[in-house]
């Protein structure tokens, strides 16, 4: 059974009372632990000040711990960036760029693994850009995008307009076959899909908190691969960026010579709070657990949209399917389609002419099927 028991983890998320939450794709609603984590912090800064700022730096070094089991990384290869775009750039202007280098990124990928990119023109970097057929994107396309200056191939986890999950441990080894390096934005496949980073290849890998980890906005993760860490140029050196960031007398410190390097300054303690609990909710379902529940809840999604006549736009083979469908209404527009499901309660989206569905674990089958009456309606 896909369902949630009604206990513990139903217990966990008060937007059941009140939505059918379908757009984790988007930003999530926190678990009451999550919330808790971010009040009891705040209360400690209200009534205390730093007096107890030990503690506070314990929540923020147990974060990193978890974030890294959750990606079987270690902990000094896991990096508190404020968002995906920032750890993006971060892995884009690392880089040890020659003049006539390239990078090949996909045309359909979500603008903050697109912007880091361009950026590199004025560095006489080539952005090569991949085309999808038929909204997917096809590993041929890449390999032929790549050749002898191809420096990095940048590819999201998952693809945010159809929810097509990229074949990361092939990219790698096309990225290996030609000495680059595979960067992943990985916001809309972490903490729905199974992620282990030596699984997949990546070598720098990047997502915030806000969708399918349940954390707030504004704190995320950047993970670098011990492999390249020696690669990577030090463009940002901060206070904390260092070895000794205590030793406050001696300013001419090296790099750290892991990810910490790219924590430039004071960490969001409330940040890695919400990441803290979340993650921790997350590994106590079992991260296996938690994929399975998704892709059981969109394999319904998908017969009951297909029963209904809606035309899916997300792939269809299991290898390539993920949290997210994507789906053309029979009647109406994506945006139509989307107000009928808010009119019933339902929290979806709107993305480039498709209606967008993103379901999380603890959502069940009987939300599933409300959605697909209510979209049914609408067919009529």
């Amino acid at each position: 059974m896909i369902a949630v028991d009604s206990g513990q983890w139903r217990d966990e998320f008060p937007v059941k009372d009140e939505l059918i939450y379908f757009n984790h794709a988007a930003v999530c609603p926190l678990p009451r632990r999550t919330a808790a984590a971010i009040c009891r912090i705040a209360e400690e800064y209200r009534d205390l000040g730093s007096w107890d700022y030990v503690h506070t730096l314990e929540v923020v070094r147990r974060g990193r711990e978890r974030l890294a089991d959750m990606i079987a990384a270690r902990p000094h290869e896991v990096a508190y960036v404020k968002n995906t775009t920032s750890g993006l750039l971060l892995a884009a202007e690392s880089i040890p760029w020659r003049d006539g280098d390239n990078v090949v990124v996909a045309e359909i990928e979500f603008p903050a693994n697109v912007y880091p990119w361009l950026n590199l023109r004025r560095r006489n970097v080539e952005v090569r850009i991949v085309n999808p057929r038929n909204r997917l994107l096809h590993l041929d396309d890449y390999r032929a995008a790549c050749d002898a200056r191809t420096r990095a191939i940048a590819v999201s986890q998952v693809q945010y307009s159809t929810g097509q999950r990229m074949n990361l441990p092939a990219l790698a080894q096309m990225a290996r076959e030609h000495s680059a390096y595979l960067v992943v934005d990985a916001i809309q496949g972490l903490g729905a899909l199974r992620t282990e980073v030596g699984e997949i290849g990546a070598d720098i890998l990047a997502a915030d908190g806000h969708k399918w980890l349940l954390s707030a906005e504004g704190c995320g993760l950047l993970y670098v691969s011990d492999r390249i860490i020696g690669d990577l140029e030090d463009h940002w050196r901060g206070w904390m960026s260092v070895p000794e960031p205590l030793d406050f007398a001696v300013c001419d410190q090296p790099a750290r010579p892991d990810a910490g390097r790219f924590e430039e300054g004071t960490p969001n303690v409330l940040g890695a709070a919400a990441l803290d609990a979340s993650v921790g909710l997350l590994l106590e379902v079992g991260l296996s657990e938690v994929e399975r529940r998704v892709l059981g809840l969109t394999d319904r999604l998908i017969e009951g949209l297909q029963r209904i006549g809606c035309s899916i736009a997300s792939p269809l083979e299991p290898a390539a399917r993920s949290g997210i469908v994507c789906f053309e209404h029979p009647r109406l527009d994506a945006d139509e389609a989307v107000e009928l499901l808010q009119r019933h309660c339902v929290a979806a989206a709107s993305r480039l002419g498709l209606v967008r569905l993103s379901p999380h674990f603890y959502n069940d089958e009987d939300e599933v099927d409300r959605a697909l009456e209510a979209l049914q309606a609408g067919s009529c």
